[in-house]
């Protein structure tokens, strides 16, 4: 006997979609360690995920990027599928090149990808798929958060710039009802300034902060050099990061 099958329930998709993961993100090999508390919705997808992380840790997006979960792996190189690469003839593969260089490149097209695909879960938006069954997810190129990554205390990476190779150390905390009126993605809280991009990775920050103040150190002229004379390692101001977001997911309060 066949095992009965049902189309997903739009309302039921839509829930699942909306429900909140609060996750925290910890720049590996730092000391004192730079973190981020992140909330976003169960329905974001992982490249839009991936623009939120970089914003509220100050990248510029301007390098690739790539989530590892368990052994699989999803980012740019993929085109946030998630799929092998297929290979190809070798001019396709020098123009899958290009193309993937350009689309890392382009910090403008990666904030409208990322603003267009928040407002596919704003929750004031009214649908116009709610009599297609599943339409909105079949269509769907990228994975979410939610599809990836359904239990809390799950654990996963995010390697930003694979020269200096960030490596961003993720664990979901929770997941729960999203908060009536609460517009997402939004840090909630943090610790340390900013890594400084192109810096030479968490090595070459930790010389950095050791030069802050010290106009004697050798590398303070290259803090000057960045218009970092005053800068202040330790210092997370929390609502810059939210105005950040705001302005690359075109958040209305």
């Amino acid at each position: 006997m066949s095992k009965q099958t049902t189309s997903p329930d739009p309302a039921a998709l839509e829930a699942r979609d909306l429900r909140l993961y609060r996750l925290k993100i910890t720049l590996d090999d730092t000391d004192p360690p730079i973190w981020r508390r992140l909330e976003v919705h169960a329905g974001m997808e992982m490249d839009s995920l991936a623009t939120a992380i970089e914003t509220v840790f100050g990248w510029s997006g301007e390098h690739m990027g790539e989530f590892n979960m368990k052994g699989r792996t999803i980012g740019d190189d993929d085109g946030w599928s998630g799929a092998e690469p297929d290979l190809g003839p070798l001019e396709d593969i020098f123009g899958r090149i290009q193309k993937i260089k350009t689309r890392a490149g382009s910090k403008t097209e990666k904030q409208r990808r990322a603003a267009e695909l928040f407002a596919a879960h704003d929750l004031t938006q009214e649908r116009t798929d709610a009599n297609e069954p599943g339409a909105a997810h079949e269509a769907r190129d990228v994975p979410t958060l939610g599809d990836l990554v359904p239990r809390v205390r799950t654990k996963f990476t995010y390697t930003y710039d694979f020269g200096d190779d960030w490596k961003h150390l993720i664990e979901v905390e929770k997941i729960a009802p999203a908060e009536p009126g609460a517009r997402y993605p939004r840090c909630t809280d943090g610790a340390r300034a900013n890594p400084i991009e192109d810096c030479g990775g968490p090595w070459g920050f930790a010389e950095l902060v050791e030069a802050a103040g010290n106009s004697k150190h050798e590398r303070f002229a290259d803090l000057e050099e960045w218009g970092l004379a005053k800068w202040d390692p330790a210092k997370f101001p929390v609502e810059q990061a939210n105005r950040e977001l705001a302005r690359v997911f075109r958040i209305k309060k």
